[in-house]
């Protein structure tokens, strides 16, 4: 294959499998501006959902996954079942999941309740409305293939990209992602202002539904990838002049070798090993807690965002929704601009701690009570949005830095893992704040639960410092430069 036929197939890949993926970021933020219109009562249009309720629904993306180990499962399937099978499996799991949620909110009714056996330390309601429950079982569902698609995908990108544009391309991946959490919190309350309050949920699994197809047409890709490499290999094209063709026989016993190699790589005594060095690499352990501290600062507070611009600022939902996808829409640029950067020039552990620094700094201020001049809240979105593209362009494709190909899948699973814990808790603990600083009349105080995600961001800032400490005496090559020199 030519290197142009080779980069148009690469990018056509990125294309097909992150469309799929940002199917799945427009429904994981497509109830998070409604937030405001679930809490509010039955006669209004809304459902009645308390705060605690809403951080049960919002936390629940990641509770099978945490509780039944489905992340390390996943993993396991990637690596020894194939992104083919995986990517299907994960992306109908987000369409099943995505059909219950819309269910739950289109015909159950929010007036029957459920008592909880479990309520994690008081942070899941002891009385919780079925809705919430059905609802959040659907979204535990969707978390599920979700993650298990994320993980998916990023070992596509790797596959495809590694020597060429990793960086680059996983930065347009997250930028295609991003793209899709703008749609959804922008377009989210326009569309249930006209046409219910379920209706954004029946778009957001029509639009998965499409994801799922899109990743059928790429296992075809895929699977004529092996076949080209398995052509292409040593084995199948001994050195032999054209008027002495191998034979059929000899071509098969070449294909069994081939086989026999690839058994002898996935032997249980060599994962064992590569799995044991993952454990012990300290790099690959600073990149999964910075991942969890970072995301936990930033995607929960996506879902009570609105909620803060609403009772802070004084906004409409729809002025304040719009002013919240500023955060990703900002990405959209900006992440494939800093992988680009890190793929040519380098410094991806010190792109790494300015956005950490940066996230810190807007949390600080938007918890300040002294400041609700609604331009500010604008800004520090915007700058939000910058942060939120330094550290996912330079995070992960510094994973395939720190850990062999063979394990690349169980590594990502592990940090999905521990990013979930993350995901799920800090919904839950903040919305039971916001429940505890709720007026009379509805009014929310937000310096509290505003200072938690700061506390948060403070954390992940440090260990950034520490990731970039680290590479600089351990050489993990964070700080150097992507592209191959021989890559064209």
């Amino acid at each position: 294959m030519s290197e142009t036929n080779g980069r148009v197939k690469r990018w056509s890949v990125l294309i097909i499998v992150a469309f799929a993926m940002m199917m799945g970021y427009v429904f994981w933020d497509i109830v998070s501006p409604l937030s405001t219109t679930l809490k509010a009562p039955l006669e209004e249009g809304g459902m009645g959902w308390t705060a605690s309720e809403y951080g049960f629904y919002a936390g629940s993306y990641s509770i099978f996954n945490i509780f039944l180990l489905m992340l390390f499962l996943g993993g396991i399937i990637l690596d020894k079942c194939g992104i083919r099978f995986t990517g299907l499996l994960a992306t109908g799991m987000m369409l099943a999941g995505a059909a219950v949620n819309w269910f739950a909110l289109r015909y159950v009714v929010p007036t029957t309740y459920v008592e909880m056996p479990v309520t994690l330390f008081g942070l899941i309601p002891e009385h919780l409305k079925t809705q919430v429950l059905v609802s959040a079982l659907g979204f535990g569902m969707f978390g599920v293939g979700c993650d298990i698609t994320g993980i998916t995908v990023s070992k596509v990108v790797t596959k495809w990209f590694t020597g060429h544009e990793l960086a680059s391309a996983m930065g347009i991946q997250v930028a295609m992602a991003r793209l899709g959490t703008a749609s959804a919190i922008s377009l989210s309350p326009v569309i249930a202002q006209s046409f219910g309050l379920s209706a954004p949920l029946l778009v957001g699994t029509l639009l998965l539904l499409a994801g799922f197809l899109m990743f059928g047409v790429y296992t075809f890709m895929d699977k004529e990838k092996e076949v080209e490499t398995l052509r292409g290999s040593e084995v199948l094209s001994p050195l032999r002049s054209e008027s002495a063709p191998a034979s059929r026989a000899e071509n098969v016993e070449k294909v069994e070798n081939v086989e026999k190699v690839k058994k002898a790589e996935e032997s249980p005594s060599l994962m064992k090993a590569y799995v044991s060095a993952l454990l012990t690499n300290r790099g690959f352990w600073l990149i999964a807690i910075l991942c969890v501290l970072f995301y936990t600062s930033l995607r929960p507070f996506l879902k009570f965002a609105t909620d803060v611009l609403v009772n802070k600022y004084g906004l409409d939902p729809v002025t304040a929704g719009w002013i919240v996808s500023l955060l990703p829409y900002g990405t959209i640029v900006l992440t494939p601009l800093f992988g680009s950067i890190y793929d040519r020039i380098g410094r991806g552990a010190t792109l790494m701690l300015t956005g950490c620094a940066l996230v810190f700094v807007c949390h600080v201020v938007l918890a300040l009570p002294i400041v609700n001049t609604p331009w500010v809240a604008a800004l520090m979105m915007v700058l939000l949005g910058v942060a939120f593209s330094l550290v996912p362009s330079a995070m992960w494709p510094s994973v395939p830095k720190l850990v062999p190909l063979k394990v690349l899948g169980t590594s990502y699973s592990i940090i999905y893992y521990i990013q979930n814990i993350g995901l799920m808790l800090m919904p839950m603990l903040v919305g039971n704040i916001i429940d505890d600083y709720t007026s009379a009349d509805g009014h929310v105080d937000f310096t509290v639960p505003m200072s938690v995600f700061a506390v948060f961001a403070l954390a992940a800032t440090l260990v950034a410092a520490l990731l970039l400490y680290m590479d600089k005496r351990m050489g993990y090559g964070l700080e150097k430069a992507n592209i191959s020199k021989v890559a064209k």
